[in-house]
């Protein structure tokens, strides 16, 4: 029999026993706590009812004395009321009896007097009971019953009124008479006290069914109930009695000793498992082991004997002595398949890596353009001013150089960060390469041989055209800058095709398709592993200070992820680099640019148009609301959308054109813009924003016809941008005739969002 055989029936028949053993002890617990919970049930119900009997013979007891008091029934019939306060008024007599509360009436159930000690005096001046409760005290004579009010429960003990030689109660009843005490949570508990400190009176609650008697196991409480009856015999009230049963301690004991029997039977299963499997399982392999240090086959030839797996794996480790070249290869080709899968996880890592530091440098960016906006703009309305010195002009105009820079410098972490608005269109990367080599030369200068080969049979890919152009410029710089004496650059485009194991191959973000490869390759000095694992970051640099900003290469990266392609770098000390750009293929045909003509500047507006903006960063808000108003426009500026709303639902008058920033807390521009055109639908809209097309494609600003600023933008160019939606400039540009103006971003870029022609 195999030892694998052996183990699972042993665990199986010690299962058996063990679930067996423990489902008799638990039978017979709970078989002998439930005897004992039945005999103590029955005790307590016994002990409560006597209980609760001799607690009501005081108040039955006065009940029947005041009523067969021949005083009591003239004293009705003749309304007088001193007497009755004189004698049924006494609080001596109303503690014998345990009573809180007394009611008086005549024949015709007229009410003559009541009082009460609860405190309730108005809500309980008349008992709480219908005509049909007097039609059936005037039959029975005597009742005892139960009525519910806002305190409780009261007990009520109720008798016709008669002469004392009337006993017997048989002839016609001078009156009704009614005593009772208040049942609730206080009054339990003081009962609940005076029996028995393990008993618990519950509240009581209504119930339709007879009394019975319960009990919990598991928690080792005896619980009982007992139902108390209206006016009318229908169940009015049951109380719940628990009792904390004395065999709670014993059931306890039992536990524990249980408990203690399964550990000890746990550790006895455990030194059985113990033993077997060093008999069956550890002897042998510890014999093997011995043969596999040693490399002596002597101490397993006494399990070749014996069978089983052991016996077999003893065969099979003499036959891997005989075959141990063809086991140290595979062991190689594992170790490689190792190396291999670790170079994945690491360039997994560093792409993770470039992910958090995108995040970083676009949120950084997107923060610094509000304030490069404020900056370049309040610097351009000095400029403007007449009354400036010549000292006072030029440092407003170095203020205005450093704001650019800053632009600059913030549009390339955008780039990296894959949070800059690109404007894809189909474009030849080949043609591309050609035309750009003329002033690429210019760029790396004479001592650098450049070669350019467009290899690519199809080298058609959807990107922005002036973004590839800086992806190429900033790697030809770069080859240049690890050229100081002099190389050869080489660039080239070629197609490449990758299934599923080849991308993953190459790097773990290439997908299986085809790509358009634009390979740059410099003779210059070479990366080590440390420098080439950080070349994309911003700000690293190797060259000195002064030399270089650190974001060439960063932009690379960013340019290239957002175009959806990949880059990819091979580098040898003192032999040269090659930078790998994979960009997918498309299919569709190059799209061709329109060409531009020119269409004169408007003049300012004549009257004062109304426009509204809207931006929640203040600094930003100030500036565009006060240049718009030097233009003579008359504006409505808000912090956020409810101010905004607010503000068009108290303007009577038209508003022309809502200025909004995308991305606002509560209320993004794009539900304002929403809400205000289904308001004023001649309303037009300006959207402006530092975020990239993703970051607003999550709110929906993608369409092709809404018009788009991006920040940081100039005075200048706010209000011809604005003056362009205004006089209808847009509608040309739309029907075929461009546009020519200056950019309106400080770093030269279009602001229209999606312009793809």
């Amino acid at each position: 029999m195999k030892v694998q055989t052996k183990i699972i029936l042993l665990l199986v028949v010690l299962t058996a026993i063990f679930f067996g053993g423990l489902a008799l002890l638990r039978r017979q617990a709970q078989r002998k706590f439930h005897v004992l919970a039945v005999e103590r049930a029955e005790d307590r119900a016994r002990f409560f009812d006597s209980f609760v009997a001799r607690r009501g013979e005081p108040l039955d007891t006065f009940v029947q004395d005041t009523s067969t008091w021949s005083p009591m029934g003239r004293a009705i019939a003749e309304h007088n009321l001193p007497w009755i306060v004189q004698n049924v008024d006494n609080d001596g007599t109303w503690s014998r009896a345990d009573a809180q509360a007394v009611w008086i009436y005549r024949p015709d159930r007229s009410f003559v007097y009541s009082k009460n000690l609860l405190g309730a005096d108005a809500e309980l001046h008349d008992i709480p009971l219908p005509d049909g409760a007097f039609d059936a005290l005037e039959h029975q004579r005597l009742m005892h019953f139960f009525v519910k009010v806002s305190l409780g429960y009261l007990e009520v003990r109720a008798a016709t009124v008669h002469e004392s030689v009337d006993g017997a109660r048989k002839d016609t009843p001078r009156g009704f008479f009614f005593a009772a005490r208040l049942w609730n949570d206080q009054s339990l508990k003081r009962l609940a006290g005076d029996t028995d400190n393990h008993v618990k009176f519950l509240p009581a609650v209504p119930v339709t069914r007879e009394a019975t008697t319960e009990d919990d196991a598991d928690q080792g409480i005896i619980s009982f109930t007992r139902t108390y009856p209206g006016w009318d015999d229908r169940p009015m009230v049951r109380i719940l009695i628990c009792n904390d049963s004395k065999t709670t301690s014993e059931l306890n004991d039992w536990t524990r000793w249980l408990l203690a029997l399964l550990v000890g039977f746990a550790l006895a299963l455990l030194a059985l498992l113990t033993l077997l499997l060093t008999l069956w399982v550890a002897r042998p392999l510890r014999l093997i082991s011995q043969t596999l240090k040693t490399e002596r086959l002597a101490p397993i030839d006494r399990l070749r004997d014996t069978g089983g797996e052991f016996g077999n794996l003893a065969e099979m480790i003499r036959e891997f002595f005989g075959q141990r070249e063809s086991l140290i290869a595979e062991v190689f080709e594992r170790k490689n398949a190792q190396e291999a899968l670790r170079q994945n996880a690491e360039q997994l890592r560093q792409s993770q890596k470039m992910e958090a530091v995108g995040r970083l440098a676009g949120g950084v960016a997107h923060d610094f353009n509000n304030l490069l906006t404020a900056i370049l703009g309040y610097a351009e309305l000095l400029l403007g001013r007449h009354d400036l010195d010549e000292t006072s002009r030029g440092n407003v105009e170095s203020i205005q150089k450093a704001g650019k820079q800053a632009a600059a410098v913030t549009h390339q972490l955008l780039a990296f960060s894959r949070k800059q608005v690109l404007q894809p269109r189909v474009i030849d990367l080949n043609a591309l390469v050609c035309d750009f080599e003329r002033i690429l030369r210019r760029v790396i200068g004479e001592h650098i041989d450049l070669t350019t080969r467009a290899d690519a049979p199809c080298g058609r890919v959807r990107a922005d055209p002036n973004q590839i152009e800086q992806v190429i410029l900033n790697l030809g710089v770069n080859a240049r800058d690890a050229m100081p004496k002099g190389g050869q650059l080489t660039i080239r485009t070629d197609t490449v095709r990758f299934d599923a194991p080849g991308a993953r191959q190459h790097s773990p973000e290439l997908k299986a398709g085809e790509y358009v490869l634009l390979e740059v390759t410099d003779t210059g000095c070479g990366m080590d592993d440390e420098v080439r694992s950080r070349i994309f970051e911003p700000f690293y640099t190797t060259k000195g200070p002064g030399k270089g900003t650190g974001l060439g290469l960063a932009t690379v990266y960013g340019v290239v992820k957002q175009s959806g392609g990949t880059t990819l770098v091979d580098s040898v000390p003192g032999e040269g680099t090659t930078f790998r750009v994979y960009l997918p293929m498309e299919d569709a045909e190059v799209d061709e640019a329109r060409p531009k003509t020119v269409v004169p500047a408007q003049p300012p507006p004549r009257r004062a148009e109304t426009l509204m903006v809207v931006e929640d960063e203040e600094i930003v808000r100030e500036l565009v609301c006060q240049v718009l108003k030097e233009h003579g426009y008359d504006v409505l500026c808000a912090s956020n959308g409810a101010e905004a709303l607010k503000m068009s639902g108290e303007r009577r008058g038209r508003i022309s054109l809502l200025i909004t920033d995308v991305v606002m807390p509560q209320m993004g521009g794009l539900e304002l813009s929403r809400r205000l055109t289904a308001l004023r639908p001649d309303l037009k809209v300006l959207y402006v924003s530092g975020y990239s097309e993703d970051d607003m494609s999550e709110q929906g600003v993608l369409s092709a016809d809404m018009e788009f600023l991006e920040k940081p933008f100039t005075p200048q160019a706010i209000t011809k941008k604005v003056r362009e939606i205004l006089t209808g400039a847009r509608s040309l540009a739309q029907a075929g005739v461009a546009v020519v103006e200056q950019p309106v971003g400080v770093d030269g870029r279009n602001s229209r969002l999606g312009a793809r022609r």
